[in-house]
């Protein structure tokens, strides 16, 4: 804590109000209260200022206000006000209510929380933020989120994958004990000012605790919380459009970017019309159409709507569902099943809340919006590729680079596995490619391809995990019999082969019509199945590469997008035959992974990464973990963003996911709220706010002098 700093020319006049206990009736909405008022008088003291922060008054208005200006150094400037007798008793009303004005030359962004005595990181504390544009004046709602009750986990654990435990404390306050309001600039810097025009009460509340079901609203929010851009009626859609696209305005993307995202301002390299790859003064790079450097930055699934999610069972989690005849009819869906969970077994009925508010936000002809909204944002937020799995509907408009994504649909032999000696397998991937020559094998704009997607290689040496699933497979497996005439090359006689796996088969042909587990423990064992498992990688990436050269000479062939342990044999095999090697790394930071494959000197693109799951917006969490910081998951992406764009291997890293996925879950349970916008299509303040700051900078991180984790 530090001593706030009042200009020389400045007299600081500031009363914080006594609040009294009310003897108000819930039947009438209170009149609003000032808690801090800023007159001629000074009286009592109750601020604590961070950082370098300066705070004084001003009357050059037509009103007095109060300014807060970063004071020095990069920092957050901060200003907290306390309650003059411990706590303000706030219980009657809704929320805070604070008018501002950004004085300063550029955009702001404002923080406000209000926060019960002890109240840290998330936790008995609540806040909201806005972005001021220069010279304009807004209102920050600091809403005061009444605590619900417990549930408890039981309720939730048929439901809902990998979470543990409810967190009921996180975001909510108990109105009736309020130590603090705070407010703070992010990443404040020199030269930006604030004007507070006052602070108030406002607004009807209701007692606390209230009842935790239904804890699902109308837009597929979480009830119990609130964050920037908050749906609470239809109504909020518009100033949602007008707000973007104001921010849009005064972040309208990297100034030395090209058409492409490409480095402008950089080298200029051979240009061939397509994306290829080259190593630039020790570093490797994609160069984009027009030969200019490119790091590849994006979010991966950007198109329209969301996964359905199951309301079969569990109705009571859900307020205000529309009916199944209004104009939602098309949003519902009845299904039998599920990957895992709850409704594996069972038939359901589910609804897409992101469909349903597309539609809502910009009409029945969302689609079309939806195209040039995606591209805007791409730019706007510092992101220059549309992802895996993102709408060719949106990328075909050729004004963000993407990548294609296939998946042949051919024999497997493991649900992640395709039995790639099998003809059906080769007609599948030439099928797939084939369909793809007078499309995107045609665009520039599509950097390359991903073929299948995490492929289950695993952890063993020389993907012998391949061979020890082939082995167990029937004899109409191909690559189980090509496995066996492996095996009876090698070996000669079953009796050489019976000894050396410890087996007793009768003949080569029992041996095909086994199902035996092979013990991977066995040296000669996990020897043949290593064997066995660089053959067939063999076979897979030399047939896709084989058959890329013939639909999509000009394209760049970025491999399955390899995840977990790659051992370093099959990493090398893949790169013989790939232009870039995909790796979905969730390792923070990346370069940990990537170190490992340094000295076979290849570009890398990270095919998936993410930065932890957005507390704000759900109530679940992981069983023991204590709960973290507001900026847990900024600090998540910062950190890996400034390792990846240093790293001279990593020519991209593409963020997973574009949306969240539903609050309460999809059908298999995953719930996964990590994306850059939530199911209103409400994008996620401070991540995109943060995503700004890095990706702005992203080419002099990369080539200029500021590198590295800090």
């Amino acid at each position: 804590m530090h001593k706030f700093i009042i200009s020389p020319f400045q007299t600081l006049r500031l009363a914080v109000a006594a609040f009294t206990t009310l003897s108000l009736t819930l039947a009438a909405v209170p009149e609003p209260l000032p808690l801090v008022e800023i007159d001629h008088r000074v009286d009592s003291l109750h601020i604590v200022a961070e950082g370098s922060t300066r705070v004084g008054s001003t009357h050059h208005c037509e009103e007095p206000v109060l300014r807060m200006e970063p004071g020095g150094e990069e920092d957050d400037a901060k200003v907290s006000f306390m309650a003059p007798r411990g706590a303000w008793d706030l219980a009657a009303f809704e929320s805070v209510e604070i008018v501002l004005t950004n004085a300063g030359t550029e955009p702001v962004v404002v923080w406000g929380q209000a926060a019960n005595p002890g109240g840290e990181a998330n936790r008995d504390q609540t806040r909201n933020a806005i972005s001021i544009s220069p010279g304009a004046t807004d209102t920050l709602r600091v809403r005061l989120v009444r605590r619900p009750e417990d549930p408890g986990w039981e309720t939730f654990s048929p439901f809902i994958m990998y979470f543990r435990e409810i967190n009921v404390r996180d975001n909510t306050v108990d109105p009736a004990s309020i130590e603090r309001l705070a407010l703070w600039l992010e990443q404040a810097r020199p030269g930006q000012s604030v004007l507070i025009h006052s602070i108030v009460a406002t607004g009807e509340g209701v007692p606390a605790p209230v009842p935790f079901f239904p804890f699902v609203d109308a837009y597929g929010q979480y009830i119990h919380s609130q964050w920037p851009g908050k749906v609470y009626s239809d109504d909020d859609f518009a100033g949602l459009i007008e707000k973007e696209q104001a921010e849009m305005r005064d972040w309208s993307g990297p100034p030395d970017w090209n058409e492409f995202g490409g480095w402008a301002a950089g080298p200029e390299l051979e240009a061939t019309g397509f994306f290829r790859t080259e190593k630039y003064e020790g570093k490797w790079s994609f160069v984009d159409p027009s030969g200019r450097l490119f790091w590849s930055y994006g979010p991966t699934g950007v198109g329209f709507g969301g996964g359905v999610t199951p309301f079969t069972e569990r109705e009571h989690w859900f307020r205000d569902l529309p009916s199944a005849d209004s104009r939602y009819a098309s949003n519902f869906a009845e299904q039998e099943g599920a990957r895992g969970r709850f409704y594996q077994n069972r038939s359901w009925r589910g609804f897409s809340f992101a469909d349903a508010n597309l539609r809502r936000k910009y009409g029945e002809d969302y689609r079309s919006v939806i195209v040039d909204v995606s591209h805007a944002r791409m730019r706007s937020w510092g992101f220059n590729t549309l992802a895996a799995w993102s709408s060719y509907e949106v990328a075909q408009h050729q004004r963000t680079p993407y990548t294609a994504m296939i998946h042949p649909r051919g024999p497997m032999i493991h649900y992640s596995l395709p039995d790639v000696f099998h003809e059906d397998w080769a007609r599948a991937v030439r099928d797939a490619l084939e369909a793809e020559r007078h499309t995107t094998a045609k665009d520039p704009w599509n950097i390359g391809f991903f073929v299948d997607n995490e492929l289950a290689w695993l952890f063993r040496p020389r993907a012998a995990h391949v061979g020890q699933v082939a082995i167990q497979r029937n004899r109409k497996t191909a690559s189980k019999r090509e496995f066996v005439r492996m095996l009876r090359e090698k070996y000669g006689s079953i009796e050489a082969f019976n000894s050396a796996w410890e087996h007793s088969h009768a003949s080569w042909e029992a041996l095909l019509d086994s199902n035996q587990a092979p013990d991977m423990d066995n040296a000669a064992i996990l020897e043949d199945c290593g064997d066995f498992g660089m053959a067939y990688a063999e076979r897979y990436f030399s047939f896709i590469r084989e058959v890329l050269d013939d639909v999509a000479p000009n394209h760049l062939y970025m491999g399955p997008r390899f995840h977990g342990h790659i051992d370093k044999e099959l990493f090398a095999l893949a790169a013989r035959y790939l232009d870039v090697v995909s790796y979905n790394v969730y390792d923070n930071p990346p370069s940990s992974r990537v170190e490992r494959y340094r000295d076979i000197d290849v570009p890398i693109v990270v095919g998936e990464f993410s930065a932890g799951n957005n507390l704000v917006q759900t109530p679940f969490r992981y069983e023991g973990r204590p709960s973290p910081d507001p900026e847990h998951r900024v600090r998540l992406l910062d950190r890996y963003l400034r390792s990846a764009f240093a790293d001279t291997h990593i020519i991209g890293a593409h963020f997973f996911q574009f949306r969240d996925q539903p609050l309460s879950g999809r059908p298999d349970g995953e719930a996964g709220m990590r994306g850059f916008i939530n199911a209103t299509d409400t994008p996620h303040f401070d991540m995109v706010q943060s995503n700004r700051r890095l990706a702005y900078e992203l080419y002099r991180m990369r080539f200029g002098q500021t590198q590295g984790v800090e």
